[in-house]
């Protein structure tokens, strides 16, 4: 080889590490955890995945469970670092937490940015509308009509499938503490259906106050199923792998199966306490 083309290929060589990913020249997250002790995880509220306790303000829920599960086993200690969801992506991205341990559901948009860890389960989306059904609501295509107005949490999976699958309804995309809160537009007469996880919805309508209202629109005929999971930064393909591991072991194990049974009849943040 000439010496010039020897050169040519040094250059383009080191033209190649100068732009190389971030995670690459600065080592995996999973040697920083490891060296540090500290593993920095984003939480973003939803029920019953990860939520406040209204009782005692501390983190709950089968994914923060989940988390201590996993910095038991590494004997590490976790950060908890509280999001809302419509920052979700970017604050992962952007170097807030090692780890968004919120259980994020998968879709295209989001996979563009971030990567998505083995999924633990899959999720669908309900609603609730009011008892009375003034709309006469039958199925979700139903929905995708301009006389609709449907209200989601603004940045959630919600939001984006409700925009995505009927896209000819009314969406008011509202910014809420809790995804939750979006019902009391439904109770007001401001929209006529709440787009949440159906698992929320369940959830919710344990609750007889709730009840005497409300009914979720579609039993039965749960939309916008997803894998969910966890997610992490791209360009770390060993952090990547050991959650991914992790994962297969709670899969094997029923674990989060488990968490979501125990959690649905031990308690309910719906319900007051005095």
């Amino acid at each position: 080889m000439k010496m010039r083309n020897v050169f040519a290929v040094v250059a383009m060589l080191g033209l190649a590490l100068a732009h190389a990913p971030a995670a690459l020249a600065q080592g995996s997250v999973l040697d920083k955890v490891k060296s540090s002790g500290t593993l920095k995880v984003c939480f973003a509220q939803g029920m019953p995945d990860n939520f406040k306790d209204p009782k005692t303000g501390q983190w709950t829920g089968v994914m923060y469970d989940l988390v201590q599960e996993l910095a038991k086993w590494m004997k590490v200690k976790v950060e908890t670092v509280e999001v809302g969801w419509d920052v979700a992506v970017l604050s992962l991205k952007q170097g807030s937490c090692d780890l968004f341990g919120s259980s994020i559901v998968y879709n295209a948009p989001r996979a563009l940015e971030i990567n998505f860890v083995r999924p633990f389960g899959a999720k669908g989306i309900n609603v609730v509308i009011p008892k009375a059904n003034p709309k006469r609501l039958k199925s979700p295509t139903d929905m995708n009509d301009p006389k609709i107005t449907l209200v989601a949490e603004l940045g959630t999976r919600e939001h984006e499938t409700a925009s995505r699958l009927f896209p000819k309804a009314k969406i008011l995309a509202v910014k809420a503490q809790s995804s939750i809160q979006i019902v009391d537009s439904v109770k007001r007469g401001d929209a006529d259906a709440a787009v949440l996880p159906a698992i929320t919805v369940k959830w919710w309508l344990q609750v007889p106050d709730n009840a005497a209202w409300g009914i979720m629109g579609f039993p039965g005929q749960d939309f916008g199923n997803a894998p969910n999971g966890w997610a992490v930064r791209y360009g770390d393909p060993a952090w990547k792998d050991f959650l991914d591991s992790f994962s297969n072991w709670v899969a094997a194990n029923n674990v989060s199966i488990n968490l979501y049974e125990d959690y649905m009849k031990r308690t309910n943040p719906f319900i007051k306490t005095q």
